[in-house]
């Protein structure tokens, strides 16, 4: 597969007004992105016994992500597919679409552990973990000509990356996982998710944001916003004091503000945190690793000295999004636990992160996060309008250059109509 995007000096938008807000778009994206795409799937510490499952929506498609039993598995057994590094223990991860083979019924939903096997609820057909087909009610009665041997439930894919894993639904997919890293194994992270040092946050943290997933993800690349937005909780850094490099259709970002030195935080944070006295994750107190990791096409990586935590973008529609996000942290009396209660704009009723839950102006909240989603809404709201348009993009990878690389990796998998 051909790779052609650049990070430009002097940016444009590449993307019309219709990408943002058109129900036509959101379904070209579901089909010509999505459904083609390498999709985060969750991390090893998810599937700790044999049986455990997630289901994966990949644009149209429902997948099954699953361990089965099997022994003497390594590094280099452990999945269907394309691998990439990782370490299970005994058991294999397998990625199914999740539909019977009889009639196509789902299979599985949500996540937990299925047992030994996997039966449809429809009929009672039960398969194996590894997706081979085991019986079925009344098979000499009704299939007397069906081979349980030629039937198993249809592949998908799964790379594995540090303890991060991913599943696409192609069983051979044009673009092998090691391609699809871009390089990202040149500049990882230092932390272990599997360590028993670290603990992850308990609630289930999910925003609904009123907006485009292209507009939380371009805020998110956008250098030139730092100082100003979020002048009073991130400190900048400005535009020439921080950089955003491509590794393939992946983006890194650094801190430059100390005498050009690449970091992984802003210098204004770091201050803070350290006022505060957080507990650290071993190997991660000193620079080395980009500070944040936006994964094309929706999921961004943000480790730090105080812990790693993974954001997931999941479209719901041309307008809404939904925000899923985890963290871990060192396990002690001084690591910051996210709990959902927390979070200014928390909805009890239905568990999820709104602004219109909120209690008071997000700028004075003090949570930067809180100030993006705000941000991102109003830019929704604008792009509401017949005319809107954009005035122009700030030149430099710290300032909103990687919109327009974005863009291009978008025009890559959406032909627009």
């Amino acid at each position: 597969m051909t790779f052609t995007a650049k990070i430009p000096e002097t940016p444009s938008q590449l993307l019309p007004r219709e990408a943002y807000v058109s129900d036509d778009w959101f379904q070209q994206e579901q089909e010509e992105l999505f459904g083609r795409s390498w999709t985060f799937a969750g991390v090893l510490g998810d599937f700790a016994e044999p049986g455990d499952y997630k289901t994966i929506k990949a644009g149209p498609h429902s997948l099954i992500l699953v361990r089965d039993g099997a022994a003497n598995s390594s590094a280099g057994k452990l999945g269907a597919g394309n691998l990439g590094a990782g370490e299970l223990g005994a058991g294999n991860l397998h990625a199914f679409y999740n539909m019977c083979r009889h009639r196509g019924t789902e299979l599985l939903e949500g996540c937990g552990n299925t047992g030994r096997s996997i039966m449809c609820p429809y009929h009672n057909w039960v398969y194996a973990l590894d997706g081979t087909l085991r019986g079925l009610p009344a098979q000499r009665q009704c299939f007397p000509d069906l081979d349980k041997k030629e039937i198993r439930l249809f592949r998908a894919s799964v790379g594995i990356f540090r303890d991060l894993i991913f599943v696409h639904p192609d069983a051979e997919p044009p673009e092998p996982f090691e391609d699809w890293l871009g390089g990202l194994d040149d500049v990882t992270w230092p932390h272990d998710l599997s360590s028993k040092e670290l603990r992850e946050s308990p609630d289930d943290i999910v925003y609904e944001l009123k907006c485009n997933w292209k507009v939380f993800f371009e805020n998110a690349v956008d250098g030139y916003h730092l100082a100003y937005l979020h002048k009073e909780t991130l400190g900048g850094p400005t535009h020439d004091k921080n950089i955003w490099e491509n590794k393939g259709r992946h983006l890194v970002w650094w801190s430059t503000e100390r005498d050009g030195t690449r970091h992984r935080i802003p210098e204004f944070v770091e201050k803070a945190a350290g006022g505060i006295g957080y507990g650290t994750v071993k190997g991660a107190e000193l620079p080395g690793y980009p500070g944040v990791y936006m994964i094309f096409p929706t999921t961004i990586l943000t480790p730090n000295p105080w812990g790693f935590s993974i954001s997931t973008m999941e479209p719901v529609d041309a307008t809404t999004t939904l925000l899923r996000f985890r963290n871990w942290a060192p396990k002690g009396l001084l690591s910051y636990s996210y709990r959902a209660k927390d979070i200014p704009g928390y909805d009890p009723a239905s568990g999820l992160i709104k602004s219109s839950h909120w209690t008071q102006h997000p700028l004075e909240t003090g949570d930067f996060q809180t100030e993006d989603v705000w941000i991102c809404e109003k830019v929704q709201r604008g792009l509401a309008s017949p005319h809107h348009s954009v005035g122009g993009l700030a030149r430099g990878s710290g300032g909103e250059a990687a919109l327009d690389f974005f863009q291009q990796c978008i025009l890559e998998a959406v032909t627009p109509k």
